[in-house]
């Protein structure tokens, strides 16, 4: 009988295990159903809804993607952040609906597409009308010389002249403009240019500001003065500067076209020079890129250059062109990707970045100004320009111990 008892234990064991078995199936196929079941309710329960059916947005605007979600049943991610309105046209952004399920452990999501439409309602704008230029005569005429214009979205408007110059003979030509975009907005303006044997040479008889007057005049809580300089600034001596009061200096690395960086002159000098002396220093690139592949590589280069010698202040992208600004073949919205494209690069190096305009530029051509910091030009007194600025060139007919000649002059905000 023992033994029998003995022979029959492991059909026991068998039929536990097996009971066993199918009671983690069933448990496992109830987990799975029920989580079947939450990842079904939850992506039902997905949705979102828009502010407009087909949105119209200007061309050469930025426009947040969230912005146009008016409410939505989950956690909502757009394919980008802004809306893609540099080219005039029909387009989509695809929006990703989600849920987390069973805490976490799956996510139920659904994609949503907004159509809407990119137009172009603005028309070109003139950026320089050269009204009273005197050309020189036998010079071939080119009205790119005389007037400069821009499109927000079309990279090439196009030009009707009405008028003649006559370059081999002397006097004075009225001219009637016409700039019209792709979208078929036009702008007009009328300008006179004289044909002479001599082209006057311009005088800057404007006063000259000593430093320390620049200073008293604008002294205050959270600022700092400095300046900035180039090849054209020749030698500086640095610690005549410092000891003046000054207290930083932007650099001038070079400029740049095509992609390719010529080095100032003067930069391993002045910034090496500037920082022996303890002066903060910041540097800047004057620019004649007209793509994004092209800032890349400048900034790139930059990168390269400065090595392990970071600067203490911001690499300010300075592109001021804007007399033929025609020629680069840009739309604002083009020009704007530029300075994003330069800050992306250098901001995954670990640089901060900043822009420079002039008050006319920052407040017709470059666009999100206030998440950009800004250097602004203008030469005044008192500035009346509206937007966020974190440093101020006021005057460029600057004069301070340790550089002969002019130097521009800066007030930086903290």
């Amino acid at each position: 009988m023992r033994a029998g008892r003995e022979i029959q234990q492991p059909k026991r064991n068998y039929r536990t295990f097996k009971i066993l078995l199918i009671l983690i199936l069933v448990l496992i196929i109830a987990i799975a159903a029920a989580a079947a079941y939450s990842y079904k309710s939850a992506k039902d329960s997905l949705d979102i809804s828009f502010t407009e059916k087909t949105p119209q947005v200007e061309a050469g605007g930025e426009y947040a993607a969230m912005d146009f979600v008016k409410d939505s049943e989950g956690e909502v991610a757009p394919s980008a952040e802004f809306l893609n309105a540099e080219k005039t046209g029909s387009k989509e952004m695809v929006y990703t609906v989600s849920k987390p399920v069973l805490g976490g452990l799956m996510t139920a999501s659904e994609e949503y597409t907004l159509a809407y439409n990119v137009v172009d309602t603005v028309a070109p704008l003139i950026l320089w009308n050269g009204d009273g230029s005197v050309l020189q005569r036998y010079e071939k005429f080119d009205i790119n010389d005389v007037i400069g214009y821009g499109d927000n979205a079309d990279p090439q408007p196009s030009i009707e002249i009405d008028g003649e110059v006559k370059m081999t003979r002397l006097g004075k030509y009225p001219l009637h403009v016409k700039i019209t975009d792709a979208s078929g907005n036009s702008t007009e303006a009328d300008l006179t240019v004289e044909v002479a044997d001599t082209v006057p040479v311009y005088t800057d008889d404007s006063p000259r500001i000593q430093f320390a007057d620049f200073v008293s005049s604008y002294k205050g809580d959270g600022r700092s003065f400095g300046i900035d300089v180039s090849t054209w600034q020749g030698d500086v001596d640095f610690d005549a500067v410092k000891k003046a009061g000054c207290e930083f200096v932007i650099i001038r690395i070079g400029y740049s076209a095509d992609g390719k960086i010529e080095k100032d002159s003067k930069f391993e000098q002045n910034y090496e020079n500037a920082r022996a002396a303890g002066l903060k220093t910041g540097i800047y690139l004057y620019s004649y890129d007209n793509s994004e592949k092209e800032v890349r590589a400048s900034a790139d280069q930059i990168i390269e250059i400065l090595g392990d010698e970071a600067p203490d202040l911001p690499v300010v992208f300075d592109w001021e062109d804007f007399g033929q600004f025609q020629t680069y073949k840009m739309s604002f919205a083009g020009l704007n990707s530029l300075y994003d494209a330069f800050a992306d690069q250098l901001s995954s190096a670990g640089y901060d970045c900043m822009l420079y305009g002039n008050k006319n530029s920052l407040e017709k051509v470059w666009d999100d100004t206030d998440t950009r910091p800004v250097w602004l030009a203008h030469y005044t007194d008192k500035t009346d320009y509206k937007g966020p600025y974190v440093m101020w060139q006021a005057s460029q007919t600057g004069n301070i111990d340790g550089i002969d000649g002019d130097v521009d002059m800066d007030i930086l905000y903290e």
